[in-house]
């Protein structure tokens, strides 16, 4: 995860393949996000919704 002032860039690896995704740096922070925490993409047309499990 790359934290920048209002957004963060969070990456998921799922088996092979690699989700990246750009969050609020808000969001990240209330999800408690860092690397090695379990998370879930959920992916619909152009929208991305990270979360924790």
């Amino acid at each position: 995860m790359i934290l920048g002032d209002v957004s963060a860039q969070v990456e998921i690896q799922a088996g092979p393949f690699r989700v990246v995704s750009m969050i609020s740096r808000e969001s990240a922070e209330e999800l408690k996000l860092e690397p090695g925490v379990p998370a879930v993409a959920v992916i619909k047309s152009t929208n991305v919704v990270v979360e924790t499990p």
